[in-house]
C-alpha cells in the first residue's frame, strides 16, 4: 500500500504542469550616437523567473543587432561578440552597461532623437521573444 501511495505521488508529480518562464526586461535604453554614425549601443536590465540565455536580439532602427561584451585589461579595451548568447540567472539579473555586455546596433537606417522611444525584440532560449521600448538618451 505505501508504494502505491509512493508511485501516486511520483505520478502527480510528474504529471504537473511546470510554471511558465517569467522574463522581466527593464532600463531599456540606446545611447545617443554622434551625428552620421550608423552604429549604437542598447543597453537592458534582464531579469528571468528561471535561468535561461538571451540568444540575440532585433530592431527595427538598425540592419543588425548583436550581442557584445567589452572589456578592460589595464589600458587596452576590447570587444568581443557573444556568439552563443549571455546567460541570464533566475537568482541575479542580467545588467548590461556601457562597459560590459550589450546590444550593438549596426547599420542604424536613421539618425537617432534624443527621447527617442525604440522597440527591441530579445530572443531567449527559453522565454521566446520579449520585446521592450529602449529611451534613446545620453548616459
Amino acid at each position: 500500500m505505501r508504494a502505491l501511495a509512493l508511485t501516486l505521488m511520483f505520478l502527480l508529480a510528474a504529471a504537473t504542469p511546470a510554471a511558465a518562464q517569467t522574463i522581466t526586461v527593464e532600463n531599456a535604453w540606446i545611447m545617443t550616437p554622434p551625428p552620421g554614425v550608423t552604429e549604437a549601443s542598447a543597453f537592458v536590465t534582464v531579469r528571468a523567473s528561471a535561468d535561461d540565455r538571451l540568444l540575440g536580439a532585433s530592431c527595427e532602427c538598425a540592419q543588425r543587432a548583436d550581442l557584445h561584451e567589452m572589456n578592460m585589461s589595464g589600458s587596452t579595451m576590447t570587444m568581443r561578440p557573444l556568439r552563443y548568447g549571455a546567460p541570464v540567472s533566475a537568482s541575479a539579473p542580467l545588467t548590461m552597461g556601457p562597459h560590459g555586455v550589450h546590444i550593438m546596433l549596426t547599420g542604424v537606417n536613421a539618425a537617432l532623437q534624443e527621447g527617442q522611444i525604440v522597440p527591441l525584440r530579445l530572443t531567449f532560449r527559453d522565454g521566446g521573444i520579449v520585446t521592450a521600448n529602449a529611451e534613446v538618451r545620453r548616459r
